[in-house]
């Protein structure tokens, strides 16, 4: 070919190859851009497409591996948004923040701590993420030392439902008290009807108050004490068949974060209910939890939590079964967040409820089938007949436990009409009163944790049978 025609190629060649050049960046450029523009709009499923791309062409870019992080992360993609901050690095300092958020909601929490502390030297007080940070922190290291201290509880039921209907999901007896809801939580009134709980407004501040009942007049409210009614809001009572054990929710510092539920006694000697305790995990979470109510004599307890399913209307209520708390040690950290966070009770799939599953076991006694009974052995068993049982022994100390159970009734029911007469009675008879009504008080308490320590006995041998 004549040396000019190859010339003229050559530079058509080059011309060409500089145009799809420049076409070629021009898009990559306003790909780019429009990406930026997605994620400024909040845009973030639609950014991230655009961001995958072009990591796909810059794998190490430090920006678009940070924005398609944060893509991730606000579409819930966790796993991927983790592996993004991971490869973006710290050129952008914000990047440690969201990334100790991401181990916060995974209740990660020493790495979540490394996190804040890392990014805490870029953001002064003035910044809007600066009082997110500070109080996730403190609430970080509030939750690693309660993950130290998980207590292994059995799930019956969860149900989920709305907020407005969650007592339906309680089933307390009168014998245990009346739950009400109302306008700032709900209201307990002991099962002798002579004491109420509730709360109400004072200022900001929502604080329980207690009232007593005397003859058919209700006295004035009393505010309970100050080391109750510590925090912004303090609501959903209940009281134990006890009198002296009270349970309640509040917001105040040194919490796990949003509402937890705690626990506190009523010194008689005293006069007054003594400092509150938080009832720990996995009761308690970051999230809101309340309304602590136990069936003392069906043996199961009920605690309401929004841990699961934050920002909706609906709130999830677990059955658990009462007995002594056995806390867990020597587990991995994965495994003790998975059971403080409660991640394996699932409803199924289309559903809002796990029901308790009533699985016979395998009979081998010829008691009659008329001996009915209900004694929930865990969360797949619940027998319905002393046939039931697989452990001879097992089944002597149910039908011992069920005589302590009727004693039991009885003694409370003399109890509670030692109780009504003493408020009645003129001063010499009270003096008598005063006398029995401790012994007899005691005497119950003591039956109780023989009773407690009789169930344990007997789901021992049946789950080791």
């Amino acid at each position: 070919m004549h040396p000019k025609f190859v010339q003229f190629d050559m530079r058509r060649f080059l011309y060409i190859s500089a145009l799809v050049l420049m076409t070629s960046l021009t898009a990559f450029g306003q790909s780019a851009r429009q990406a930026d523009d997605l994620f400024n709009a909040r845009e973030y499923a639609k950014a991230r497409t655009i961001y995958d791309a072009l990591l796909r062409k810059q794998p190490t870019h430090p920006l678009y591996l940070y924005r398609a992080a944060r893509c991730a992360q606000e579409t819930g993609d966790l796993t991927a948004a983790e592996d993004l901050f991971l490869k973006a690095g710290t050129k952008y300092p914000l990047r440690n923040f969201f990334l100790g958020e991401l181990y916060f909601s995974q209740w990660r929490m020493d790495e979540a701590l490394a996190a804040y502390e890392a990014v805490l030297p870029s953001i002064d007080e003035q910044n809007e993420r600066y009082p997110v940070l500070t109080q996730h922190m403190a609430e970080a290291q509030v939750i690693a030392r309660y993950l130290k201290h998980v207590s292994r509880i059995e799930v019956l039921s969860m149900k989920r439902l709305p907020k407005a209907d969650m007592l339906s999901a309680y089933a307390i007896s009168e014998e245990n008290g009346i739950l009400r809801m109302d306008s700032l939580g709900s209201s307990f009134t002991t099962q002798r009807r002579d004491r109420r709980y509730f709360s109400i407004r004072d200022g900001e501040r929502t604080v329980l108050v207690g009232q007593q009942r005397l003859l058919e007049q209700w006295e004035a409210p009393d505010t309970l004490r100050a080391s109750i009614n510590s925090g912004k809001t303090n609501n959903y009572p209940f009281v134990l068949t006890d009198g002296a054990t009270l349970y309640f929710c509040s917001d105040r510092k040194g919490g796990l974060g949003g509402l937890d539920i705690y626990m506190t006694r009523y010194n008689a000697a005293l006069g007054e209910w003594l400092p509150a305790e938080n009832i720990g995990m996995p009761y308690n979470s970051p999230a809101d939890d309340y309304l602590y109510a136990a069936d003392e004599h069906g043996g199961y307890a009920y605690f309401a939590t929004d841990r699961h399913c934050q920002g909706t209307d609906s709130v999830e209520v677990y059955q658990v079964l009462l007995g002594d708390r056995t806390f867990l040690r020597g587990l991995p950290d994965k495994e003790l967040v998975a059971l403080a966070r409660l991640d394996s009770i699932i409803p199924p799939a289309g559903s809002n409820e796990l029901p308790v599953t009533v699985t016979p076991a395998h009979t081998t006694h010829s008691h009659a089938s008329t001996d009915s009974i209900y004694f929930v052995l865990n969360d797949s068993h619940i027998y319905t007949s002393l046939d039931d049982f697989r452990s001879d022994s097992a089944r002597v100390l149910y039908e011992q436990y069920t005589r302590l159970e009727q004693t039991q009734l009885q003694a409370e029911q003399m109890l509670d009409s030692l109780r009504h007469q003493y408020y009645e009675a003129n001063d010499a008879t009270r003096a008598s009163l005063k006398a029995r009504i401790p012994i007899l008080s005691n005497e119950i308490n003591e039956r109780k944790q023989t009773m407690r320590k009789t169930l344990s006995q007997i789901r021992v041998l049946e789950n080791t049978h």
